[in-house]
């Protein structure tokens, strides 16, 4: 996960930061997938400038917008020191805006944050707090006994709720949402953990392969809330398809394991 040189523009098989990095490891590295966000971004941006006394580093990935998301960024960096910049030239999904994030992270903790504020940033620092004290990885969790009411649009906390019930049906631990985007992950984690899905599903993939390779998860009870400006980019049919494909891996790496233990207990 080494830092890359900030003087050249990036391509898209090697993208750069585009504004450059402070000598100073961050005790939280906080990467933030951007897609066609910019109206949103101001208001993003403030949040987060509130957060600036924790001295934490906040990545921002531009995965290929078509809008003004990039120029909003870039501008805003050069007067935001906690603040850097990645840019995809093209659209390559949110499971490569996580990697590229992960590879520019220098800290030992590292977040994930939506951009669009679904959920609240300021409550990153009570997952960093829960890895702090021994998780692996913290989530934040919608779906969880004790939160309130989702306030999302109905598809997609459908969706969300029907996959996280079948991934904690499959891998049989009491974790509760699988498809947060909002979490803390101690780095150790992140450089042992292969995810290759590109979209959305990417997110329940590193989870699941965390917690298959023995990572201790603990949950955040969080609210869901509301989009407030633009609109999602989340694909039900393609979001779809990808979990169910996930589901499989899932049960396959199983099996394999429940075989392997057989083995084990006949040698």
């Amino acid at each position: 996960m080494s830092a890359q040189s900030a003087l050249r523009l990036p391509t898209e098989s090697t993208p750069r930061p585009l504004v450059p990095e402070p000598e100073a490891v961050p005790a939280v590295s906080v990467i933030v997938p951007c897609y066609d966000e910019a109206e949103g971004l101001p208001s993003l941006l403030a949040r987060l400038e509130r957060m600036e006394p924790l001295g934490w580093e906040f990545i921002f990935v531009d995965d290929g917008s078509r809008d003004g998301t990039f120029t909003t960024l870039l501008a805003a960096a050069r007067t935001r020191p906690w603040m850097r910049v990645v840019r995809h030239g093209t659209n390559l999904g949110l499971g490569a805006a996580m990697r590229t994030g992960f590879d520019h992270a220098r800290a030992p903790i590292v977040c994930t944050l939506d951009s669009d504020c679904t959920y609240l940033p300021e409550r990153l620092p009570e997952l960093v707090r829960l890895v702090e004290g021994g998780a692996d990885i913290a989530t934040a969790s919608p779906w969880h006994p004790d939160c309130v009411p989702s306030q999302s649009g109905r598809l997609r906390v459908a969706l969300s709720r029907a996959v996280s019930g079948l991934y904690k049906l499959l891998i049989g631990q009491d974790v509760h949402t699988f498809t947060c985007l909002c979490r803390a992950y101690r780095r150790e984690v992140l450089q042992a953990t292969h995810f290759r899905a590109a979209g959305f599903a990417a997110v329940a993939e590193l989870m699941l392969r965390g917690m298959l390779n023995g990572y201790r998860v603990r949950e955040v009870p969080m609210q869901l809330g509301t989009r407030q400006f633009g609109g999602s980019k989340l694909k039900i049919g393609t979001a779809i398809v990808s979990h169910v494909g996930l589901l499989a891996l899932t049960a396959v790496l199983l099996s394999a394991r429940w075989a392997r233990g057989q083995a084990g207990h006949r040698a």
